[in-house]
């Protein structure tokens, strides 16, 4: 057996796939906490970001790497995860952040998958869900996240982040990777209860244009 083919095979073993995403929980953490931050919130906003209310959140996946580090007290974060190898990641490295996970997309166990994220809101935890993922179009909401939301009749709070020091990886979500030791932008909009796909859609897009505008801000 070939070197390339023993690494291959090591590569799909549980154990790398554990330690890759320990690396990858731990890399979260140390951009976190060597980064500066600033949080813009609606005031509208706090109760949730508090903890005292439960919700939807809702970000772009290509800006998924550092929301962890800004999830609500008190109260556990379920996440709305695909069920394909990708996904799997994901999830095994959210459960470092003691999120929990459901698993499912539009094309496989959404129906089931839906159904648990209710539950889960309606027993009063919270849901974050990426609306363009887990294949885009990029920043265009698919309507699962308002059926769900709808369902359990809660609002969904729109949330985004930039980071100053960062690299953009050539995938479809133009995903942003964040480094250390630079200005971490987060901002939470106002939740929005039964809104229309459309209405979500540009609330995120502005609350994410709005943060690249500090990262230019910053640069210049």
């Amino acid at each position: 057996m070939s070197f390339q083919s023993l690494f291959k095979r090591f590569f799909k073993t549980p154990a790398f796939r554990t330690f890759i995403c320990w690396c990858a929980a731990t890399y979260i953490r140390f951009v976190y906490y060597t980064s500066r931050k600033k949080i813009d919130m609606d005031e509208a906003t706090r109760p949730y970001a508090e903890g005292k209310l439960n919700g939807v959140y809702a970000f772009w996946h290509g800006r998924l790497l550092l929301m962890p580090m800004i999830c609500p007290p008190g109260r556990k974060m379920h996440v709305l995860i695909s069920t394909h190898r990708d996904g799997e990641m994901i999830a095994r490295t959210m459960h470092h952040f003691g999120f929990g996970t459901v698993r499912g997309s539009s094309t496989r166990g959404g129906i089931t998958a839906g159904m648990n994220a209710v539950k889960a809101l309606q027993s009063g935890e919270n849901v974050s869900i990426t609306p363009d993922g887990p294949k885009g179009p990029i920043m265009q909401v698919q309507e699962g996240i308002i059926t769900i939301a709808e369902l359990a009749g809660l609002p969904i709070i729109p949330v985004t982040y930039a980071s100053s020091r960062h690299k953009r990886m050539r995938t479809w979500d133009r995903f942003m990777v964040a480094m250390p030791f630079g200005t971490i932008y987060y901002k939470m909009g106002a939740p929005m209860l039964k809104p229309t796909k459309e209405a979500l859609e540009r609330e995120m897009v502005r609350i994410t244009e709005d943060v690249d505008k500090c990262i230019l801000s910053t640069a210049a």
